[in-house]
């Protein structure tokens, strides 16, 4: 039996309980031999109330290394290793580069693929990238393990030139993927291209480099998002052939009038291109990797960091759910969409970079049969509803009041035309007025207008609200097999058990983390600011006085006093509860 819950999935408690009431016997001890042949799972579609395939329990992959007294630790099996990593510019790729780094002191070449830009230096990149404030605490040695590489992610041997392609293929060990257009409405054939022929170029990588230890991908737990009820810890076989789509992408003729429609008929029941071309990969990997010590890895919605390389790291907040907190700080969005028994899926970063350093050791530490997937994801075993999700955050900025706002931070869960209704009335209207003086005085952003922000809030919101109305519920035996084979020590260290994360305190952290790295402002609260946010809330409540007194004398002069009067405070009312 397991001290730590974390030990049993959901099911296995039920499971337990039930075996409880059964009288003791004496059973055999046999070793569990992995599954011959699997392959992918076909697309099933469950009711939200089925779970029955909870109980569906199939023999795991018995375990092919050794006993936990002699076996490498994490920062034993990344020692000496180099290291070839994909995004490594982005949010993930910038905790992985520095996660690798204190891995151990012993870490080899860090090499990350960078666009080439005109007149950008890949080394004035990377030097930006190592004066974040997470790198403070390397010297200059250790940091001079992050090497630059100048590349295109789709093009073939990404336009490396012969003697940086061959230095990859005598030297790299291991590869991390986690490049990717995250764009839900980005075309389709970029997509393909980015997405899809990009993961094919890492994987030509892999096949021809002499010492490959592993290979990590990057997927996103949404990739199954066209399924319902419980998506499970294997590849979904797609319905469209990746080499066929690969080829598509590069045939000019195949995108001549090539419409919005058309693009439906390829992404069929999945919401966007993103989660279509995610999915895509999958099968790619699975049908190139056999054999090799590869694994997925599926985070969920990712937000900043729980504790490592610092509390509530989001490096950049410009977009997704972390732009939503960035101008819900600032008092510019206001309103959330989605049901408010919804289960918003969330996870902190450093769980992610955890979870794939796990699978690093894992898959490059054993024999493997097929890519491993596991699900880094916190709705089945931690669930937050948006209802909830929006009393933390008000709470928490009423606890640390934001050094500058706009208007008063408050979030609000609205659907239907209540939140349209309020979008146009205190988000798109506003901004339209914003217009005058951002362009008589140069106010406001220099490259886009506050108008334009609503409208890219506005369209993301409704995208992302059908990621929060389908109830998807994902599986975590394998997360939670091959963490209870992790040495005792690094199942501390790199922990991301998502059903320990207190939703309170970790909201918290990122609410000040976008504060301190997105907005550089201090995130200590000073009496002066409470004074100021007490002060503020004076005037916010007041200006509900002032709106009816404004209602009231259009009202009482155009109807009459015993017309207008109910009439204006009916309005009042209604403009107050929307």
């Amino acid at each position: 039996m397991y001290p730590n819950l974390y030990n049993y999935t959901p099911t296995s408690v039920l499971l337990l309980q039930y075996l409880s009431t059964i009288p003791a016997v004496n059973i055999n001890r046999v070793k569990l031999a992995p599954p011959t042949n699997i392959n992918y799972t076909e697309m099933t579609v469950m009711n939200d109330h089925d779970r029955s395939h909870d109980l569906n329990l199939k023999p795991l992959p018995a375990v092919h290394d050794k006993t936990s007294n002699d076996m490498k630790t994490i920062a034993d099996f990344f020692a000496h290793k180099n290291v070839f990593i994909t995004g490594g510019t982005g949010f993930l790729g910038t905790v992985l580069i520095e996660a690798l780094l204190d891995a151990t002191p012993d870490i080899g070449t860090i090499y990350v693929l960078v666009r080439g830009k005109k007149n950008v230096n890949p080394n004035d990149r990377i030097k930006r990238l190592l004066q974040k404030p997470i790198f403070k605490k390397y010297d200059e040695k250790s940091l001079a393990k992050v090497k630059p590489v100048v590349g295109e992610l789709s093009e073939v041997n990404f336009c490396f030139s012969d003697e940086v392609l061959q230095e990859l293929i005598d030297r790299v060990n291991v590869i991390y993927h986690s490049a990717a257009t995250i764009k839900f409405s980005s075309p389709l054939r970029t997509a393909i291209k980015t997405n899809l022929t990009g993961t094919m170029r890492t994987i030509e990588l892999a096949k021809r480099v002499k010492n490959l230890s592993a290979y990590i991908y990057c997927s996103t737990a949404f990739c199954n998002s066209n399924n319902r009820g419980l998506i499970v810890e294997e590849v979904y076989k797609s319905k469209f052939d990746p080499y066929e789509m690969m080829q598509m992408a590069e045939d000019d003729s195949k995108w001549e009038n090539f419409t919005q429609e058309k693009c439906k008929e390829y992404i069929c029941d999945h919401p966007n291109t993103y989660t279509f071309t995610k999915n895509l990969s999958e099968n790619l990997l699975m049908a190139e990797m056999k054999g090799m010590p590869a694994a997925i890895v599926r985070p969920s919605i990712v937000y900043g960091t729980w504790e490592k390389p610092t509390e509530g790291w989001v490096g950049s907040a410009n977009s997704g759910h972390l732009g939503f907190l960035a101008g819900f700080i600032k008092g510019i969005f206001r309103t959330m969409c989605g049901k408010a028994s919804a289960v918003i899926d969330i996870i902190p970063c450093d769980y992610v970079i955890n979870s794939s350093l796990i699978m690093g050791w894992y898959v490059g530490t054993r024999h493997i049969e097929q890519p491993e997937v596991i699900h880094c994801t916190s709705g089945e075993v931690n669930p937050l509803t948006l209802a909830e999700f929006c009393k933390i955050i008000n709470a928490s900025v009423e606890r640390h009041p934001p050094n500058n706002f706009v208007w008063k931070p408050k979030a609000i869960l609205r659907n239907g035309w209540r939140y349209n209704l309020f979008f146009y009335l205190f988000h798109i209207l506003p901004a339209m007025v914003f217009i005058i003086p951002e362009k008589l005085f140069g106010l406001g952003m220099p490259q886009h207008t506050a108008l334009d922000y609503m409208r890219v809030f506005h369209k993301g919101t409704k995208a992302f609200d059908y990621f929060l109305d389908k109830d998807f519920r994902y599986d975590l035996k394998n997360a939670l097999r091959i963490m209870n084979v992790v040495h005792e020590s690094d199942r501390k260290r790199y922990n991301f058990d998502s059903s320990q994360c207190d939703w309170v305190e970790f909201l918290d952290r990122v609410l000040i983390g976008i504060r301190r790295f997105y907005f550089k402002e201090s995130a200590v609260t000073t009496s002066w600011h409470r004074n100021y946010w007490k002060a503020f809330n004076v005037l916010y409540y007041l200006g509900f006085v002032v709106m009816f007194a404004i209602i009231s004398i259009i009202c009482v002069p155009l109807c009459g006093f015993a017309i207008g009067f109910p009439l204006a405070l009916a309005i009042w009312g209604f403009l107050v509860w929307l």
